[in-house]
């Protein structure tokens, strides 16, 4: 390719006019010269630079161009960028001898950002922000008579910093940059921002379309040469990233394919980051005497460019001006013998590598996902969990990330005949995690946990990706995948007809009334999960027959201030079962034993008479179908009365309880013992591992870290939720009857599951067994 005056072959530089006599050997230019101009951003300001006198000579030449420096802000506050813009095509326009122009510098850096009005912080540079600058002032330029070839440079950004966070690109460019667990103080206010990802963000936020080319910059911590090839990492949060010179490698692979046609200039680059100090700092400064790095620095960047990789035109010493500070190469004779050293190895940039096509801009939206397929029933019941089977399509530019600080899950949203999202209690609103990190174009099959509303009716469900505190897919555009589904009133148990029944229970409708009574404005009861419930408590209210659900509600809410009803189930005089409180609430029914009860209370006084012939068979009815759900058996069935000293459910619970259990009994058709282990059904899940949680802090994660080595041999589904394990032939429940409650293994073989528990006296006891079965390669230790 053609090189234009103001262009060199050579990759040597240096920052400032003034030793570019060190480039001209034999009459020959080699290599790069650097200027930086403060232009401020009034736009009726005219006036520029005349580097013909270094052109002229055949050095390269390029031009900075700030607004200003230091707090007043490398480019200015976002309302002047139209200014700024005209003042840029100002200079350009007065200038002569330049045709290479970089935009603002460093601008990820707090203290090269403009200060906010009326206060000394700092107005952000986002990407966003910058490459709307960038992008107004390529346009002027470009726009000018002579000037349409001209290259406009992103600016570059200040390796090693962290300063700048920022939220997700409000054009969908980019998601947020924001890593918790920052300084609390000014300007990371509790978090990290990543300085690779703002280079790769200001890249995306500008399009390859309206970018000339790219500006980096690298150091090393010290001026020994084997710092230039050090491999050193960060620490936490970035310690995928390099400490030295090689932090110009993280900048080149974050560059996006669609830019990597493009010309990369290393503007400044010298070791004056020293450990406690940095480039602007006092001490930090180019030694005097001729050590090597240099020669190193440039047989790098030519070992890169030897490789076919994008090409680095340039490396810029910084600087040749002498200063306060120090910095300068100017007068020091052993770094100058360092520099023509290195200039004597004639390294060039592939100048005649044939240019490559752009490829084509990718117009994706960074979020979007594609429904495949899925198993989402059209009819459901209220306060059901089921399993759906959904495969999707990463459609969109960014790669869906499992785990991590803000990984990408599954989730989903309910909307009534209103259009009205319905927020589901926080227990209940779940994440399907990903088993792997999606790339855009991957498809992942999940099984997805869903939750219906409390309420019967006609309602659209959406299923809908999320980046967790980030943003909903839905959010930036994504429709999701919206499907009507009916959600019908739960079919409790039979209620039997005039006493005898056929001991098969038939459905009926449940009325469920939990979302309609009177609740505390504040306080809420605690949840737990099915296999937490281990005993069946029957009261009675000792009241009139006739009072009403709504009135106990708001009794116990008013006048004893607590967060909602008590009861789980009240039932009726007629045999109407209410359903109160969901089975996962611990509603404080029965004080000390209501963690692992369920409390059903039939509406009357039974002090000197039983209850109504219909209001025990709907109580036996009710029974039936939670001993079967929750695997239970009939000696679980209590009064509270015989738990602590009350009256209720009646002093003539002693005469109808044989009844009553009788009646259970027929319904279930079955003893009251443990069924034990079932034959395996057909079942989607071959082997789940199932480990105990109670909140995000408490957790069986211990557990799950003792686990790796037996899943990385066996790869079990993991996960926690009971309701999901029911769908697997087998499950390995693990850690001990703390975690896991043994109701859970009742549950499970009910549901046709093999199950067995691995669980030592401690964490570690734990550990030690499941890599035994590792080791031996055992999945299980007693089932077949």
């Amino acid at each position: 390719m053609p090189l234009h005056q103001g262009e060199n072959p050579y990759i040597y530089g240096l920052h400032d006019p003034g030793g570019e006599h060190l480039m001209v050997v034999n009459g020959q230019a080699k290599g790069w010269v650097v200027i930086t101009e403060a232009i401020g951003s009034e736009a009726n300001e005219r006036g520029g630079g005349d580097y013909r006198g270094l052109a002229d000579k055949g050095l390269g030449v390029i031009v900075r161009l700030n607004q200003s420096y230091g707090n007043n802000g490398t480019i200015p506050r976002e309302e002047r960028y139209p200014e700024f813009a005209q003042r840029v095509a100002n200079f350009v326009e007065d200038s002569k001898g330049a045709h290479i122009w970089i935009i603002g510098n460093e601008m990820n850096l707090e203290r090269e950002q403009p200060r906010q009005r009326g206060n000394n912080q700092a107005e952000k540079i986002t990407p966003r922000r910058y490459a709307e600058c960038y992008k107004l002032c390529r346009r002027k330029v470009k726009a000018l008579s002579g000037h349409a070839d001209d290259i406009l440079l992103v600016g570059a950004i200040g390796p090693w910093n962290g300063q700048t966070w920022y939220e997700v690109d409000p054009k969908g460019a980019y998601p947020a940059n924001k890593i918790p667990n920052g300084p609390g103080n000014y300007p990371y206010n509790g978090f990290f921002g990543d300085f690779v990802k703002y280079f790769q963000d200001m890249l995306l936020a500008i399009g390859p379309n309206d970018c000339d080319g790219i500006a980096i910059h690298a150091y090393s911590h010290g001026y020994e040469p084997h710092m230039v090839t050090n491999d050193a990492k960060m620490g936490a949060p970035f310690q995928n990233y390099y400490y030295n010179f090689y932090t110009y490698r993280d900048q080149m692979n974050a560059i996006p394919a669609a830019f990597q046609n493009l010309p990369v200039y290393l503007t400044e680059a010298n070791g004056d980051v020293q450990d406690g100090k940095e480039s602007h700092q006092p001490g930090a400064t180019w030694p005097f005497g001729n050590n090597g790095w240099i020669k190193a620095a440039y047989k790098e960047i030519d070992r890169w460019n030897q490789s076919g990789k994008q090409q680095i035109r340039c490396m810029i010493l910084f600087r040749w001006k002498k200063d306060p500070l120090g910095w300068s190469i100017d007068g020091k004779a052993g770094v100058q013998d360092d520099f023509k050293e290195a200039i004597a190895q004639n390294y060039k940039w592939q100048v005649d590598v044939p240019e490559t096509t752009p490829p084509t801009e990718d117009t994706r939206p960074g979020y979007l996902a594609k429904y495949l397929g899925h198993s989402t029933p059209p009819q459901l019941t209220v306060g059901q969990t089921v399993t759906v089977n959904i495969t999707l399509q990463n459609a969109g530019r960014f790669q869906w990330v499992r785990g991590g600080d803000k990984p990408f899950h599954l989730g989903f949203q309910w909307y009534d005949a209103n259009n009205q999202m319905i927020q589901l209690p926080s227990a209940f609103d779940f994440r399907t995690s990903l088993p792997r990190t999606i790339a855009p174009g991957g498809t992942v099959e999940l099984q997805a946990q869903l939750r219906t509303p409390d309420q019967p009716g006609s309602y659209r469900l959406r299923w809908d990706m999320v980046h967790e505190l980030v943003t909903w897919f839905s959010s930036q555009g994504d429709p999701g995948l919206v499907i009507p589904i009916t959600v019908k009133a739960a079919p409790i148990v039979t209620k039997p007809g005039d006493g005898e029944t056929s001991g098969k229970p038939v459905a009926v409708e449940a009325q469920d009334v939990t979302g309609s009574l009177a609740h505390h404005p504040t306080k809420r009861y605690q949840m737990r999960t099915h296999a937490d419930i281990e005993r069946l408590i029957i009261h009675h209210t000792a009241t009139p027959a006739n009072i009403t659900v709504e009135r106990i509600a708001e009794f116990q809410v008013k006048n004893r201030d607590l967060p909602g009803i008590i009861y789980h189930f009240c039932i009726t005089a007629d045999g109407t079962v209410y359903q109160t409180q969901y089975l996962e609430t611990v509603s404080l029914h029965a004080g000390a034993n209501s963690d692992d009860s369920v409390g059903i209370c039939l509406i009357g006084n039974f002090t000197s008479q039983p209850p109504p012939q219909a209001q025990l068979a709907a109580t036996a009815a009710l029974l039936a179908q939670l001993i079967g759900l929750l695997g239970l058996s009939v000696n679980t069935i209590a009064g509270y009365s015989e738990l602590i000293n009350t009256q209720s459910p009646g002093a003539t619970w002693p005469q109808w309880k044989p009844t009553l259990l009788a009646a259970v009994e027929r319904l279930l058709k079955t003893d009251t013992t443990d069924p034990g282990q079932p034959a395996v059904s057909d079942k989607p899940i071959e082997h789940y591992m199932l480990f105990w949680y109670r909140t995000p802090q408490s957790w069986g994660e211990w557990d799950l870290q003792g686990a790796f080595d037996y899943i990385a041999r066996f790869k079990p589904i993991i996960g926690f939720d009971i309701e999901e394990a029911k769908t697997a032939k087998y499950v390995t429940i693990v850690g001990g009857k703390e975690g896991v409650p043994p109701n859970a293994e009742r549950i499970l073989r009910r549901a046709g599951c093999q199950v067995e528990r691995i669980a030592g006296e401690t964490e570690s006891a734990t550990r030690e067994l499941l890599s035994k079965l590792a080791d031996e390669g055992n999945r299980f230790a007693t089932l077949k």
